[in-house]
């Protein structure tokens, strides 16, 4: 299936700094190789996603077909009108909007307005709630720490805040990279005594404070009525795969403690799409988006779409980037999305699992609708 008539909605995605207007091959092979550790080897330039990053912009620069070449011929063209490059790039890839979590980069973070300026569209953002535990002061830092009673009232407030008078759209976390997804239920007891006995990044401490505090986002977006995007699955090399399991999760879904609360299983639980496939089948407020698996999962992207859609419905189910660093990643994302999804198509038709005007619909609202209606845009 050609799906390149249908405009796509990036259900997940972060900011990149009007400074890329210049990129330079270090920058762009980082954002390929979605490392965390800081600069990547040469080496990654063979990696099939580098290629087909490579490819396609030499298709569209009509330029040589080498990581030097296109990047040359790129910043040609950025550098003296970004947006208007940016525009020629969501334009060629059908780009409708973005949803951004822009608490990454957080060292230091970009600021959403300069960012928003530079898209043909404004973006929908998102707030993380790491922007405030364990920053914003609510850290121990030196002295006596505030009672934690205190540090909750300040964190309701904030999240009552971002959705009422800012307008944010869904709340995000990505307690995965710190303390796993094996969230257990916490009472406030529980999380007052590890509030005092927190001392540093990692301590057992911590995780029983993020526990509580998941819970209580929960409780707020139910409130609000937004959807709450919860990070599993992918962690580069801060925590061990295995913690980030969207299965893990099992348990906090049975508590009833979030029963009501839209959740968002950002990356679809890549590269356990099959277990995060099924939980939204099994739960009827759990959703996910595709982000990171498109475009990482290079040559295997429809592979991992397949096994998402073992058993997830296909209503809950949205087209995703986890496009960083800069334009070029949302943009390939959404050419490497689009034709994966039209090859998986394609076999659900040829198997009988679809009929032709099914797999139609199911393209669009993967790509569009699912989000349109989720997140009310």
């Amino acid at each position: 299936m050609d799906l390149r008539h249908i405009p796509a909605i990036d259900a997940h995605s972060h900011p990149f700094s009007a400074e890329t207007a210049d990129l330079s091959e270090d920058v762009l092979r980082d954002a390929i190789s979605v490392s965390l550790r800081g600069r990547t080897s040469r080496a990654n330039e063979s990696m099939l996603l580098a290629r087909f990053v490579v490819a396609e912009l030499a298709r569209l620069f009509d330029c040589e077909p080498t990581f030097a070449g296109v990047v040359a011929a790129r910043n040609a063209v950025s550098r003296d009108d970004y947006p208007g490059y940016i525009a020629r790039l969501f334009a060629d890839a059908a780009i409708d909007t973005l949803l951004v979590d822009h608490g990454y980069p957080a060292n230091p973070e970009l600021p959403f307005e300069p960012f928003a300026a530079l898209l043909p569209r404004r973006p929908v953002q998102g707030y993380r709630i790491e922007r405030f535990f364990p920053y914003a002061g609510s850290f121990h830092g030196t002295g006596e720490p505030q009672p934690f009673e205190a540090v909750l009232e300040a964190f309701q407030a904030k999240l009552d805040e971002v959705a009422v008078r800012d307008g944010h759209r869904f709340y995000k976390s990505i307690m995965a990279y710190r303390t796993g997804l094996a969230i257990k239920p916490t009472d406030l007891a529980a999380a007052r005594e590890a509030w005092v006995a927190h001392q540093a990044y990692g301590d057992p401490a911590e995780k029983v404070i993020r526990d509580y505090l998941f819970v209580v986002t929960a409780a707020k977006a139910r409130q609000h009525g937004i959807p709450f995007q919860l990070h599993t699955g992918h962690t580069s090399h801060v925590n061990v795969w295995s913690n980030t399991n969207p299965i893990l999760l099992t348990p906090i879904l049975n508590s009833g403690l979030i029963d009501g609360a839209r959740l968002v299983l950002v990356h679809g639980g890549y590269p356990y799409c099959t277990e995060g496939g099924y939980l939204t089948s099994v739960f009827p407020d759990v959703y996910l988006d595709l982000s990171l698996m498109i475009p990482w999962a290079s040559a295997g992207i429809a592979r991992r779409i397949s096994e998402t859609l073992e058993s997830a419905p296909v209503t809950k189910v949205m087209y995703g980037s986890d496009g960083i660093a800069c334009p070029e990643i949302h943009w390939v994302a959404a050419h490497a999305g689009r034709r994966a999804l039209g090859q998986v198509l394609d076999g659900l038709i040829r198997d009988g699992f679809l009929t032709s005007s099914q797999a139609e619909d199911a393209a669009h609202a993967i790509l569009q609708r699912n989000a349109r209606e989720l997140y009310g845009l």
